[in-house]
């Protein structure tokens, strides 16, 4: 082994990239980890897995399909032991393991640089999702399953076979991607058909069987085997990671993951293609590189699992196409190679430091960091609630529910959690959606409700979320008592609750200062704070505040883009020349140090008109238009000023 691993060297980085990429914080702290640990507490407790929504005021009896309970309390107990910590560390286990077994695969029957290469995209295509979920679990039984149908076919022995039946007993229990298991299995089988190979093909078919009856093995029975394939159909709520790449594309441009995950589709696809000779020996192959690329393509959430398949079939293609192209390229390939190691060597290093100085983060724009720790901007909103003794019923944001479940059920029951298929497809159309786009229906339900006091994730994206929470501050029947970089907080205006809004009334006025004194005890890191503060203050038009974090992020970092563009957004609001000319320096400057977005320079131009510099206007809104010719503000523009 440590021959293999001195004259493949290059493997340690990678495995070491793979591992610094998996560490990292809870980032998603918010969403859904909270949930799974009530949820696991309470089946430990009750030993018994409850079967309604459970935690909702709205709809409690609604009929819930636990399809991932086993998960939950195996988090649940690795919290109880070790907590964040160690549910961190687990996770960066189970994908060390989950590789490895691929690797294992890889080195078997594909060479050096075809491994190392299908590795790396491999590595850039999964961290996509290395959030603790549920689905880790999946990670590696689809990397034994794979490891096992492996070793059965290229080198006839079945052993690892005997393995899949308990193992699909398991994987029923922890993830709805268990389905894929017996589909794995059916593809070997009809690999083996077509190759003519019926070598203990009897015992495959047994192998096939006992998993497809495992499968039954869960508390659902029959319900929770047909769950993969009809889930969808009763979500009433669209959620990101379901989304298909077309859909996301139109929406958050470029992803790094996204973009590789093409290329090496691409590649696979290519190499399928040039080994067209050898496809009725690799049916198993063609089918498992289809089913992945198809899935990866639909979801989102599927990249991982094409990531880890990809991976050992990427390497045994590449591995044949460079076997063909050995026989022409001889001369210096022993020279050339060991130059691209070195290379490749250096590269490696340089990402990994990048990504432990957190660097990586920054220049992709993302709220990960390298370690182990967890944001405490919820916590310390859940703190004030406690605290203060704030009673009664809550609308809560769909984002933040799975968080306000683990804190405060069972004292408080939440509006609505994260999990679209616990809830009605009416509950999300008629009521969720419908009270945070009209404000009379919000009158309607929150009195219907009794709502109390709302606790709502401002970072929600969706139209109807920062549509409500900019009209609910307007709102003279309700008062904003707290805000920090992740909630804000509003209580009704009533004899209850008088003596918080005296105590804490935060208004367009005091914001500065109130939210000031709330992140003070953040351990997110100051800059990052005051720009999700001053973005967050500039969309509810409280621009007195927005302009005083801007400011604070520009006195910690005088180069951040962000920085400089919501402080000139803030002036661009103002129609008096000074403020027109702060406007134009600020969102300059915030285009010059980086975010050359088609937006960007559309609302620069408009200052300029503004200013008179007409020319300077019109270059602008065709540098727009020329990096997104849908840009129909820049278009209405040059045609209407200047007669484009």
């Amino acid at each position: 082994m440590l021959y293999f691993l001195k004259k493949n060297c290059l493997y340690i980085p990678a495995f070491a990239l793979l591992l610094v990429f998996s560490v990292h914080n809870f980032d998603s702290i918010g969403q859904d980890i909270g949930r799974h640990l009530k949820i696991g507490e309470i089946i430990w407790q009750i030993k018994e897995v409850p079967k309604t929504n459970l935690f909702s005021f709205t709809e409690p009896d609604f009929p819930f399909v636990n399809h991932h309970w086993l998960s939950e309390v195996i988090f649940y107990k690795i919290f109880s032991f070790s907590g964040f910590t160690g549910l961190i560390l687990v996770k960066v286990a189970l994908v060390l393991i989950a590789f490895l077994l691929l690797f294992l695969i890889a080195t078997s029957y594909a060479r050096f640089w075809p491994i190392l290469i299908s590795f790396l995209l491999s590595i850039f295509i999964f961290i996509q999702r290395t959030e603790v979920r549920p689905e880790i679990f999946s990670f590696l039984i689809l990397a034994f399953f794979l490891f096992a149908l492996f070793k059965a076919k290229h080198e006839g022995d079945y052993f690892y076979l005997w393995f899949l039946p308990a193992l699909q007993l398991l994987w029923v229990n922890l993830h709805i991607y268990f389905f894929i298991g017996p589909f794995l299995i059916s593809a070997f089988l009809i690999d083996r058909l077509a190759s003519r190979d019926y070598t203990r093909i009897k015992m495959a078919v047994v192998v096939l069987f006992s998993t497809l009856a495992a499968t039954i093995v869960n508390p659902n029975g029959f319900q929770g085997v047909l769950l993969p394939f009809k889930v969808l159909n009763e979500y009433g709520y669209s959620i990101v990671e379901n989304q298909t790449l077309s859909f996301l594309a139109d929406f958050f441009g470029f992803n790094l993951s996204i973009f590789i995950f093409k290329l090496s589709a691409a590649i696979l696809i290519l190499s399928l293609i040039l080994t067209a000779k050898k496809s009725v020996h690799r049916i198993f192959e063609i089918i498992m590189s289809a089913f992945f690329i198809y899935a990866g393509f639909k979801m989102l959430r599927n990249l991982p699992l094409y990531a880890l398949a990809s991976f050992p079939i990427m390497a045994i293609y590449l591995t044949d196409i460079q076997n063909l192209l050995g026989q022409k390229f001889r001369s210096g390939g022993k020279r050339l190679g060991g130059v691209l190691k070195i290379l490749t060597f250096g590269f490696l290093v340089l990402l990994i430091f990048l990504v432990v100085s957190n660097r990586y983060y920054g220049y992709a724009s993302l709220s990960r960091e390298f370690g182990f720790s967890v944001p405490n901007g919820l916590e310390r909103a859940v703190n004030f609630v406690k605290e203060n003794k704030i009673e009664g019923l809550m609308f809560n944001n769909f984002d933040i529910g799975g968080y306000l479940i683990w804190k405060l059920y069972p004292d408080y029951k939440v509006f609505v959690d994260n999990r679209p298929e616990a809830y009605s497809v009416k509950f999300f159309s008629e009521i969720y959606k419908s009270i945070q786009e009209d404000k009379e229906k919000w009158a309607e339900f929150s009195e219907k409700y009794g709502i109390n006091f709302v606790f709502f994730g401002h970072t929600d994206a969706s139209p109807w979320g920062q549509s409500f929470i900019k009209n609910i501050v307007k709102n003279q029947d309700w008062k904003v008592v707290y805000i920090n970089e992740n909630a804000i907080i509003l209580v009704k205006d009533n004899k209850k609750n008088s003596e918080i809004i005296s105590k804490f009334s935060v208004t367009d006025k005091n914001a500065a200062g109130r939210a000031a004194g709330y992140i003070e005890n953040s351990n997110k890191s100051s800059i990052d704070t005051d720009l999700i503060l001053s973005r967050v203050f500039y969309n509810l038009d409280w621009r007195e505040a927005s302009v005083y974090f801007a400011e604070e992020a520009i006195k910690l970092d005088p180069k951040n883009p962000r920085a400089h563009l919501y402080k000139g957004l803030v002036h661009a609001y103002y129609t008096d020349r000074q403020n027109q000319q702060l406007a134009a320096e600020n969102i300059k400057k915030a285009i010059d140090l980086g975010l050359k977005d088609s937006q960007y320079y559309t609302i620069l131009g408009i200052v300029y008109m503004n200013l008179g510099r007409l020319d300077e206007a019109k270059m602008l809104f065709e540098k727009a238009l020329e990096l997104d010719e849908n840009n129909k503000q820049a278009m209405e523009f040059l045609v209407k000023f200047f007669n484009y």
